[in-house]
């Protein structure tokens, strides 16, 4: 067994302090900072890891914890596409596998971080699929935790997260939370029903 150096541990440490650089659109939850792509794979990483036993037991956690870790990693390079922006949208597919071959480049002695970057954009197994709707159930309820303001600010309508949110039904075991966050947001009424609340 050979032991990384102390060295390639740092250019993991990097990695992370580099990664908590990425900003995302929602603010946490009630404070006023926005979320980085660290906080937001840690606590995609804990509610997959919450939910696995309760609903999702047949999965592998080691797998689902891999990809919940490692799912953004490719906005070092490709940068946080906001969900809404249409415009970025349409080149997020081609700059994230861009990124994708950079991580596998750059981290050649971790290849995993390229691995289930990939295999999670891809969507290539029932962990990934999990752990893609999981991603996309955690935004809203970030935003309703500060109390919707990020809607308002930024005009996003109840009508276009149901649109948005489609890709909850990804997953087999999250599927079930579409309506659910659908009737939970409305209940709250936070989130403007149409443009012109």
């Amino acid at each position: 067994m050979k032991y990384p150096s102390l060295d390639d541990i740092a250019k993991i440490q990097q990695l992370i302090a580099n990664f908590s650089t990425v900003e995302r659109a929602p603010k946490i939850g009630g404070l006023e900072r926005r979320e980085n792509d660290v906080d937001h794979s840690f606590g995609l990483a804990m509610t997959c890891w919450y939910l696995h036993s309760k609903i999702a037991p047949e999965l592998d956690l080691l797998e689902v914890i891999k990809y919940a870790l490692t799912h953004d990693m490719v906005e070092l390079y490709a940068g946080d596409t906001f969900a809404f922006d249409e415009e970025g949208m349409k080149s997020k597919r081609e700059r994230e596998k861009h990124s994708v071959r950079q991580l596998a480049a750059i981290y050649d002695d971790f290849p995993e971080i390229a691995t289930y970057a990939d295999g999670y954009m891809e969507r290539i197994s029932e962990e990934a699929r999990f752990v893609k709707a999981v991603d996309k159930l955690l935004p809203p309820i970030m935003i309703e935790l500060g109390g919707g303001e990020e809607w308002r600010r930024l005009g996003i309508t109840l009508a276009m997260e149901k649109e948005n949110k489609v890709s909850l039904r990804v997953s087999s075991q999250i599927a079930p939370y579409y309506e659910l966050l659908l009737q939970w947001l409305d209940e709250r009424g936070n989130i403007p029903k149409d443009s012109g609340e």
